[in-house]
């Protein structure tokens, strides 16, 4: 067997801990329109400590074992020998053997080199972690607030909800096994509520809001204990604190007004610690990251940058590493007043980033785009941290390297893609339901610029192998180690755009003690997560639940919960004239003329069959409901829409206020041209549009209610089937209905 030198031993170690440490280091960064597309990742995530694992598994191997028994026995008397007889490397004559010594190239003791095996990546029962993830497509219940509710923040150790309205007022709810209950509620600002943020020990929670005051709250007691005026519009907040030391509790707000951020420590004085300058613009996002021990800004040109929570500037690698409080030189023990915290915070082993310059990573990949982030999230082990951009992208981030690991297009552009794709059925919606969420999704941009609210769109499981973030179409459960969308939640819920989320994950023993009807009826041997998924609706008054409950219909009608007085709009709904005219209406309607701009057309009721779409359409009709109300789409060889009193196809109410069930029969199809049907954007959700066939459509049979035929006036129709359109389908000149007269 050849001996290896010791120089060539040293030098084939340096090899192979190179090769070693270049393994892993590339990030994964796949690019792709959807997350249901599942791809085979060329560089699949592999834990750090996977090398480690395998070490430590294959009994006892290593890269070099020695074995001393098959050594040449000259070398141990050799070692001997020199040690004796060279002791002092001074003299002359040791340095001239030693010379020798090194054109001969002295004995070394041999050493085998073993391969080493890699173990195997576990296989993960990713279905342990979806059990714990709400998966209804229903929400369970909601509760009221006396505005639109904009902030949800949630605590799975101290088992709370906080949630804010637009008002300034803010409610805490305490999670009891499969419900929650009203615990208090504050009114504590003036003015409209900016964020609700709580520390990483879920202890303090505090709140900002523009009538320039920030509150914090105890919350083991519910109270609120701390008010600090500003004398600046803040911006964001966070804590950037350990939790190992409490009396080190540390406030970061910005500005709105310039790029600073000021620090505060609220237990101790409302006086502004420090003021800090930054080179950027208005910072928008301050986000903490405890296993690091490191701040995430991000300001509104989409600039990304990674902060030391002392300095607020970016971390060196000399000061982010791990020390020791008795290696610490006299600077660093008086480099602030609180130089115990900062010794202290030094001698903890934290993680270090495994960069030095911000060229190293993809924190530009916002600028490069042109767009910023709306929010950021960071995991709970803090290895990952997700970023939901304006242009509706989800980027993944690895946070030691900050190299981007997945890329999500969560865009309008991609989704009227997908809508004819035949491949992505999971993300299909009906066409008219469709077109409103378009619409409403102009308005959130709108929103959410002009608002200054910041909301908590995308957060992570406990796993930190699941994001769950909000998106055109609902709410969406990706596995984005895996690449796999596994959820959309409350897809089948119209009329709601879900915003700010916040996640609840608990596992019930099975064996708990129970001590009411509730708590038996959710745990079973099957069934022990009591997890639940917290939403805010754009432009509601009410927070949505959703949980792993499978709901009945009658369960779905008396979902919403009446906690608060209803406002005046939801009063004028009860009373308006439509439904006083329809308690006492015992009248029979069997034909319409629809008088048009373009003229007139008869219809034929079917009455007898539908009697709640017909009474509907014919109250509206009798109330004016549809005067002046244009043909908003029209598609030749189609069909003819209006009803819609916006002109959009966004609009429209039944009678009664609100969404009723279709009437379907086997004989009222649509096999013929020219029948009247009810428009809707999904099962039960007709309101007052309505649309009248060209062609023979019997693809919509048993998806719109057919309620009428047209008798007379087929010409008209097919009249204003051919006007010319834009893009959209709506006529480039308008064509209004003056009148309905309803024939009993």
């Amino acid at each position: 067997m050849k001996d290896n030198t010791p120089g060539n031993a040293e030098e084939e170690k340096k090899k192979n801990e190179k090769n070693h440490s270049s393994e892993g280091e590339s990030s994964d960064s796949s690019f792709g329109p959807s997350p249901i597309e599942v791809r085979n990742n060329r560089y699949e995530d592999v834990s750090e400590d996977a090398s480690e694992d395998a070490i430590e598994n294959n009994n006892g191997d290593a890269h070099h074992i020695e074995e001393n028994s098959n050594c040449d026995p000259s070398v141990d008397s050799y070692d001997e020998r020199r040690k004796a007889k060279y002791a002092n490397n001074n003299t002359e004559g040791g340095k001239d053997i030693q010379r020798e010594e090194k054109k001969q190239g002295a004995p070394s003791k041999r050493r085998i080199e073993k391969v080493r095996k890699i173990k195997k990546k576990k296989k993960i029962n990713n279905d342990i972690y979806l059990n714990n993830i709400p998966t209804n497509r229903h929400y369970q219940v909601s509760y009221m607030h006396t505005d639109i509710v904009t902030q949800v923040v949630v605590s799975n150790k101290k088992k709370y909800i906080v949630t804010g309205s637009a008002n300034g007022v803010i409610k805490f709810w305490y999670k009891n096994v499969g419900s929650i209950e009203f615990v208090k509620h504050f009114k504590i600002h003036s003015n409209e509520i900016i964020c609700l943020f709580i520390s990483e020990d879920e202890e303090v929670l505090g709140s900002l809001s523009k009538d320039k005051t920030y509150k914090q709250f105890d919350v083991s007691s519910f109270d609120m204990n701390i008010i600090i005026k500003l004398d600046f519009s803040p911006q964001t907040g966070e804590f950037v604190y350990s939790s190992l030391f409490a009396t080190s509790v540390k406030v970061a707000i910005s500005s709105s007004e310039k790029s600073c951020i000021h620090i505060y420590k609220p237990l101790e004085s409302d006086i502004c610690l420090q003021v800090i300058n930054l080179n950027s613009n208005i910072i928008e996002i301050i986000k903490y990251n405890k296993t690091y021990d490191l701040c995430v800004l991000s300001d509104n040109s989409g600039l990304l940058d990674i902060v030391d929570v002392e300095t607020f500037h970016f971390p060196k690698c000399e000061d982010h590493m791990y020390k020791n409080k008795d290696n610490l030189t006299w600077e660093d023990k008086n480099r602030d007043e609180d130089s115990f915290t900062y010794s202290m915070r030094n001698s903890i082993e934290k993680k270090r980033i495994g960069f030095s310059f911000k060229s190293e990573t993809d924190l530009y990949e916002l600028c490069k785009y042109k767009t910023y982030a709306l929010c950021v999230n960071i995991s709970l082990d803090g290895e990952f941290m997700a970023i939901l951009s304006e242009n509706y992208f989800v980027r993944i981030y690895k946070f030691r390297t900050m190299k981007l690991y997945r890329v999500y297009d969560e865009s309008t552009e991609m989704y009227l893609t997908a809508q004819n794709d035949p491949l992505k059925k999971e993300l299909h919606i009906d066409s008219l339901d469709f077109g409103k969420r378009l619409f409403i999704e102009k308005e959130i941009k709108k929103h959410i610029k002009n608002q200054n609210i910041k909301l908590n769109m995308i957060v992570f499981d406990e796993s930190n192998q699941y994001i769950i973030y909000s998106t055109f179409i609902g709410i969406k459960v990706v596995n984005f180690i895996t690449n796999q969308l596994c959820y959309i939640i409350g897809k089948n819920e119209m009329n709601l755009r879900y915003l700010s989320l916040g996640l609840y994950q608990k596992i019930i023993p099975i064996n708990k003690i129970r001590t009411n009807i509730n708590e038996s009826l959710y745990i079973n041997d099957k069934n022990i997560s009591d997890c639940a998924l917290f939403c805010t609706v754009y432009k509601k008054n009410r927070f949505y639940v959703f949980t792993k409950k499978d709901m009945s219909e009658q369960e779905l009608d008396d979902r919403d919960i009446y906690n608060e007085q209803p406002n005046k709009n939801d009063l004028n709904s009860f009373i308006s004239s439509p439904l006083k005219n329809l308690e006492n209406n015992t009248k029979t309607y069997k034909s319409a003329i629809i008088y048009t701009t373009m003229g007139e057309i008869h219809i034929t009721l079917f009455y007898k069959e539908c009697k709640k779409t017909v009474q509907n359409f014919s109250l509206h009709s009798i109330n004016g409901y549809y005067n002046n109300c244009i043909f908003h789409r029209v598609i030749k060889n189609f069909m003819i829409q209006t009803g819609d009193p916006l002109g959009d196809g966004t609009g429209g109410e039944s009678v009664w206020g609100n969404q009723f069930e279709d009437e379907f029969f086997d004989h009222l199809n649509h096999s013929k041209p020219f029948m009247v049907s009810m428009a809707n954007c999904g099962p039960n959700t007709n309101g007052s549009q309505f649309f009248i066939t060209t062609v023979p459509c019997p693809w919509l049979d048993f998806k719109h209610t057919v309620f009428g035929k047209v008798i007379q006036g087929t010409k008209v129709v097919l009249d204003i089937e051919k006007v010319r359109t834009d893009k959209r389908d709506k006529p480039l000149e308008d064509i209004k209905i003056l009148n309905i007269k309803i024939c009993h």
